[in-house]
């Protein structure tokens, strides 16, 4: 989902491809793991509103930008935690407040986003030309999902139109598969394969928050 100069690296493959997949698989697990880690920690924290801006927005943009114009596969990865440790730290009493609501939904929400992603991931790589061709209306369709998230916050009534979030979690979930094939595209290497994984992680976790508000209406 990251539109930057990491898909557009010049840089040489110092692995093969399965070991940069394995690289690629072994950097989000660890991402999840953190962030759910965190999240469990921060249950019951309430931020006020500085707090949650510096934390949940300020923190990632910083990280996914270190990781982004690192060409040093460390410094990338230090980016990539700024990114998934304060993720789990807005998404712990947001997590806790579903559970509370309705309990065994997060579980079964992230096991809805392991299936899916697991899918579309494949996809990516078994339909390249499928992918190849997408990229323009994906990224339309980002822009106009998010214009639609700023007027829900501003228009009551369009706050519960359900088939935004189902639609919502189609796209994240074509994202997931849009960004493995252009993984697939760029030099094997450990840094890459860090970069990568920031954007999946972010497909990832939207598609897993859409999924988990579906899960939670029905």
């Amino acid at each position: 989902m990251i539109e930057s100069n990491v898909w557009e690296n010049d840089g040489e493959s110092t692995m093969s491809r399965r070991s940069f997949y394995f690289a690629l698989g072994c950097v989000l697990t660890w991402g999840f793991f953190a962030t759910n880690l965190v999240s469990q920690a921060t249950a019951e924290w309430k931020p006020g509103l500085v707090s949650f801006l510096l934390v949940g927005l300020v923190l990632p943009i910083v990280g996914i930008l270190l990781s982004s114009f690192s060409r040093v596969a460390i410094i990338s990865f230090i980016g990539f935690n700024l990114v998934v440790i304060p993720f789990g730290a807005v998404l712990g009493p947001l997590l806790a407040q579903y559970e509370l609501s309705q309990p065994g939904v997060v579980a079964r929400a992230a096991l809805l986003t392991a299936a899916v992603t697991g899918m579309m991931g494949l996809s990516g790589l078994m339909f390249p030309q499928f992918y190849r061709n997408i990229g323009g209306a994906l990224f339309m369709a980002l822009l106009c999902l998010l214009g639609v998230r700023i007027l829900q916050m501003f228009v009551p009534n369009l706050q519960n139109v359900g088939f935004v979030d189902y639609a919502a979690a189609g796209l994240f979930a074509l994202y997931i598969g849009y960004d493995m094939w252009r993984a697939s595209e760029i030099p094997a290497n450990l840094d890459n394969a860090v970069d990568v994984a920031v954007s999946l992680y972010l497909d990832i976790i939207n598609l897993f928050l859409n999924l988990l508000k579906i899960s939670s209406d029905d």
